[in-house]
């Protein structure tokens, strides 16, 4: 179905697909319809820090989305091929009123100071930003990527376009589902990295999106990655995977890059070191002709950060970094972690001992100490100490004792509990 004329169906949910584009002539029905929404967003009454999106508002960001979809396909529509990219950005934001001036970095605002409403009011739907690139890794698409505010955050939503006949087609537009908390959100970061498409049933290349999950209190919350295909309906792609793990979202940008099979995503997490807030994770994998995703080396920057993050793995990803020949019970050692709550009212907590070098070469003793907490005061358990080797390019896992090796000497090699 085409994306109908405003004055026909205002506010309506209009859907544009690939097989039927928005044309450059509904350009101008699919913009007045953009800021029809966004006024109507400004109606809708959002108490400050309020992490529950209203019904109306999540009807009319859903809206929103079908007009920006609708906008950027008329755009896109009347682009030759060999189109710059930042033309399109420049004209999308024209048409749109998006990407308004942003306060420089550290600046106080004055109450009476209006040049930066937009982008920081407090709407639904507003500060509406755009960007439109060609990836690096696949130079002939286009890339074009809507953010819209929420309540604590911000939402984004991706568009892929192919060339063909001379015309641009969308191959795929990704998006999160109706929100009914900001946490639904794709927002807090939202990063794209696209792989060659292998050579047999794929039509395009592998997309893979990252994005946090907004929140309006915690230093920490989840985060959603996938590798995305395209398939028969632009607006559904194919999901060949899907992860959700925890971020610390203040401390560190993340990054994501991407190069022929593989693909790595970095940014800090938890950590369970009473001293710290968090740590620094490498989530890097590799698609095989299969489409099946592995995770890969590295894991981790040091020693400590990958026994942290080889505990916090799931098993099925733990035990591929284990080395060769590594001491039994290496699973019952992990599962002792997982979770760290033993029942109602005990928990186990963890202090970081010293690292030290071990007599074997590129072996290193990560010491944690444990403890048993609950309504009775603190009681020791027993500390383990993670053995891990360093490879080329990362570490495994080599046994985990309760008792110390007598090769492990030497300086601390991390003090201070720096994760």
């Amino acid at each position: 179905m085409k994306c109908l004329p405003l004055v026909l169906v205002p506010l309506a949910i209009v859907p544009c697909s690939a097989q039927t584009p928005c044309t450059p002539a509904q350009l101008s029905d699919a913009a007045n319809r953009v800021h029809r929404v966004q006024q109507e967003l400004e109606q809708v009454k959002v108490e400050e820090m309020d992490t529950n999106v209203p019904a109306e508002a999540r009807d009319l960001i859903t809206q929103l989305k079908d007009a920006l979809s609708c906008t950027a396909d008329a755009v896109l529509a009347s682009a030759a091929p060999s189109v710059d990219p930042l033309e399109l950005q420049q004209r999308l934001a024209h048409v749109l009123g998006a990407n308004p001036p942003q306060p420089p970095q550290g600046t106080v605002v004055a109450k009476d100071d209006r040049r930066f409403d937009e982008a920081l009011g407090p709407y639904y739907g507003h500060n509406l930003r755009t960007q439109v690139t060609r990836p690096a890794t696949a130079a002939r698409l286009i890339e074009v990527e809507f953010s819209i505010n929420i309540e604590c955050g911000d939402d984004h939503m991706l568009l892929i376009y192919v060339p063909g006949d001379g015309l641009w087609r969308r191959q795929m537009r990704w998006q999160a589902p109706p929100l009914k908390k900001t946490s639904d959100a794709f927002g807090d970061f939202f990063l794209v990295a696209l792989l060659p498409a292998p050579a047999v049933g794929i039509s395009g290349p592998h997309v893979v999106v990252a994005h946090g999950m907004p929140w309006c209190t915690s230093r920490f919350s989840g985060f959603d990655m996938d590798v995305l295909s395209p398939d028969s309906d632009p607006n559904s792609p194919r999901v060949l995977w899907h992860s959700e793990r925890g971020y610390s979202r203040f401390g560190f940008t993340p990054t994501i890059s991407s190069s022929d099979d593989t693909f790595e995503l970095r940014l800090n997490a938890s950590t369970r070191d009473p001293m710290g807030f968090e740590r620094q994770v490498i989530y890097r994998y590799q698609i095989d002709e299969h489409q099946g995703v592995h995770r890969i080396q590295p894991i981790a920057s040091n020693a400590r950060g990958f026994v942290e993050e080889w505990l916090d793995a799931p098993w099925s990803e733990a035990q591929g970094f284990m080395a060769q020949g590594a001491a039994p019970g290496l699973q019952q050692v992990h599962h002792l972690f997982e979770p760290p709550l033993k029942h109602s009212g005990e928990f186990t907590s963890y202090d970081y001992g010293p690292v030290r070098a071990c007599g074997d070469p590129k072996t290193f003793q990560v010491q944690m100490n444990l403890a048993l907490e609950g309504s009775h005061g603190s009681q020791p358990l027993p500390t383990r100490y993670f053995h891990v080797r360093e490879t080329g390019d990362g570490y495994v896992m080599v046994s985990a004792p309760t008792g110390q090796d007598s090769t492990c000497t030497g300086p601390d090699l991390m003090p201070g509990n720096n994760n």
